[in-house]
């Protein structure tokens, strides 16, 4: 079972382009993993900033960091899917502002509150970012990044979703004053999955209990 500790980030947000959208948002980092040293702060700033930039009003998120073995084996009970990937993301519930308008142009998260799951592999990461020559940190961002994507309402089944998908990474890479991805358009990596609640049973609280990322198994 995952250990996971919830982590705040209180951290000045220096970026110039930064959004100012404080919103409200409880974020549970989880590291299950020894391929990729973690800093949870850093990861906590990820996912904070990736939620003002789509004006997310509030969101309860964790974020699991594990192996191929372990997405792998996630990958398999929950989506039926044999193979390992690089993110898998978990839609518990979500519901917007009455007051907001959604154009379907418009940034899909602003004003949701979010209850979801991300995870992660850094083994995948890092064999990925051989391929794209970049940082291993880098392209896990990436799978988080796209992965909160996913729980804000964005998917990538038609090259016209994915095109807006791969723009909207780039503009968050950007706030977060990283390099910006060289995926396009055409790339559709490694996975990206994504589930919603009610589909089936979720990880986090399958039988009441935390299972993300039992040992011996591998989403």
């Amino acid at each position: 079972m995952v250990e996971s500790s919830i982590q705040n980030s209180n951290a000045v947000l220096k970026h110039s382009h930064f959004p100012q959208h404080p919103g409200m948002y409880e974020i549970d980092i989880a590291d299950n993993q020894t391929y990729l040293t973690i800093d949870k702060q850093s990861v906590t700033s990820i996912v904070r900033r990736t939620l003002q930039t789509e004006q997310v009003s509030s969101a309860t998120i964790s974020v699991a960091i594990v192996d191929n073995a372990q997405i792998h084996k996630l990958n398999r009970q929950y989506l039926s899917h044999d193979y390992e990937t690089d993110v898998l993301s978990f839609l518990l519930e979500d519901s917007r502002d009455d007051d907001v308008n959604s154009e379907s142009d418009a940034l899909r998260g602003i004003g949701k509150t979010i209850d979801g799951e991300v995870i992660v592999s850094s083994e995948m990461a890092i064999d990925m970012a051989v391929e794209y020559s970049w940082n291993a940190m880098d392209e896990l961002t990436l799978y988080i990044v796209h992965g909160l994507l996913h729980l804000c309402g964005y998917d990538d089944l038609t090259a016209k979703e994915l095109s807006v998908m791969r723009s909207r990474e780039c503009h968050v890479f950007e706030i977060l004053g990283r390099p910006k991805p060289t995926r396009d358009s055409s790339d559709h990596g490694h996975g990206g999955e994504e589930r919603h609640a009610g589909e089936e049973q979720h990880p986090a609280k399958e039988n009441g209990k935390e299972v993300v990322a039992q040992p011996g198994g591998q989403p």
